[in-house]
């Protein structure tokens, strides 16, 4: 699977995060009165990530499924009936002794398969009995390549969708945070650093301290 699912995460989170040039956090528009600050929303979305570490968790969810696939791809003489089981206990969490030891039969099994298959190969005058495990084995390895194409797809899907649900949470988390915090110290609005990169009020460091709360 390509690394590029988790790599620069963080790098266009600013767009989502903004939705609008500013967060208007009272009514109506006062003259001198008025009270606007400025956030990083950069800074605050890195905090935010590094408190309920996102991009750790994505790049773990990454690298289990690549770790999967790579050893389907090494070992395509797996049964048929191993493959979801080796899948599904590959990526549980808190396996019992039992399911741990499950896995590991399933492997060996897997690894055992194709020693014996190369070995036939070589076998200089294979019975019928050796003939009948190689056409076996053949069908193995077309059944494998069917099921990890299936499998890559799929792990394509749940790998967006963890992408999508820690930027939403990311996304929920920023926009919660500006709003407490220019409540509380009575912005009128609160606009990008980089569309007010000059106002006196800048409000990141308290706003990266709500979020990471949350």
């Amino acid at each position: 699977m390509n690394k590029s699912y988790w790599t620069g995460f963080l790098s266009g989170i600013t767009v989502l995060s903004l939705g609008a040039t500013a967060l208007l956090l009272s009514s109506g528009f006062q003259g001198a009165s008025m009270k606007i600050g400025n956030v990083d929303s950069q800074k605050v979305m890195v905090g935010i990530d590094t408190a309920k570490g996102l991009s750790e968790s994505l790049k773990n969810a990454v690298s289990e499924r690549e770790n999967i696939l790579a050893f389907l791809n090494a070992n395509r003489l797996i049964k048929k009936d191993d493959i979801e089981k080796f899948r599904t206990l590959s990526l549980k969490t808190g396996k019992t002794d039992a399911e741990k030891a499950e896995l590991e039969k399933i492997k060996a099994s897997a690894v055992e398969a194709k020693k014996k298959f190369e070995d036939l190969q070589f076998k200089p005058s294979p019975n019928d009995a050796d003939l009948k495990l190689l056409d076996d084995f053949r069908n193995r390895q077309t059944a494998s390549q069917e099921i990890g194409e299936k499998i890559v797809r799929e792990f394509q899907k749940e790998i967006e969708q963890v992408k999508a649900d820690n930027e939403k949470l990311l996304y929920d988390a920023y926009k919660g945070s500006v709003a407490e915090v220019g409540k509380k110290q009575g912005f009128t609005m609160i606009l990008e650093a980089n569309i007010a990169p000059f106002s006196a009020n800048d409000a990141t460091e308290e706003v990266v301290k709500a979020a990471t709360k949350k």
